[in-house]
């Protein structure tokens, strides 16, 4: 029989809470202990403790000392700081892929984001969308940026749903994407840059429309129905 390394185990309990708080099947303010967490996946406290800290570190889970843990509480003022970042992450990029937009390395990546954005029209996927952007952002040889990128990841992961949903949000989406994608190809950089700032404005106002961001609550300790 295959014996788990705890590395796994930490790795396991890490996507079974994370995809729980992404698909919102935990509660806000309520207070969840460690020992939940392990009786619900069937995994020992320890891996549920360093996973746990590995999310407090993503911004998905505030720590409650000697009481628990709750899931942090997205407000108007974290999706902000996430859409303002990333404007000025790939405004700044789309620009400089259309500023480069002749050279043989940036057509490459033209080609490249012009097949995540046709692989997304035939069929819209979370997958795709976000490499459409990372192939842009990935152009620029900027290690910061992608480094900033990644750190807002699981924010970006939560937000999306929200800002993806609705009715004819994908094919709003896919315009929204051609245009980032047009401009660079004309070589369009102030186009460029604008579409993508523009794009990150409608996600923060889908964003302000939802339930997501809701006021923060009374905390209370689980409770039998709380999964």
């Amino acid at each position: 029989m295959e014996i788990r390394k705890p590395a796994s185990l930490k790795r396991m309990a890490y996507e079974l809470i994370r995809t729980a708080v992404l698909q919102r099947q935990l509660k806000r303010n309520v207070i969840y202990s460690e020992q939940w967490f392990a009786d619900m996946f069937k995994i020992s406290r320890t891996p549920v403790r360093e996973a746990l800290l590995q999310l407090r570190t993503e911004g998905l889970i505030d720590v409650l000392p000697n009481r628990g843990v709750i899931i942090h509480p997205l407000t108007l003022q974290d999706a902000r700081d996430i859409c303002h970042m990333r404007a000025a992450i790939e405004g700044y990029c789309s620009a400089h892929l259309a500023l480069h937009a002749q050279e043989p390395e940036a057509q490459k990546a033209l080609e490249r984001v012009e097949t995540v954005l046709e692989r997304c029209r035939q069929n819209f996927n979370y997958e795709d969308e976000l490499q459409f952007h990372l192939e842009i952002i990935q152009y620029s040889g900027n290690r910061e940026f992608r480094a900033s990128y990644n750190r807002m990841r699981t924010k970006i992961d939560v937000f999306w749903n929200e800002a993806a949903g609705g009715e004819n949000r994908h094919t709003e989406i896919y315009y929204e994407h051609k245009r980032i994608l047009d401009s660079m190809k004309s070589g369009d950089v102030l186009g460029a840059r604008e579409a993508s700032e523009r794009h990150l404005e409608i996600v923060l106002g889908k964003l302000q429309q939802g339930d997501l961001l809701c006021p923060i609550g009374e905390l209370r300790p689980v409770e039998d129905g709380d999964n």
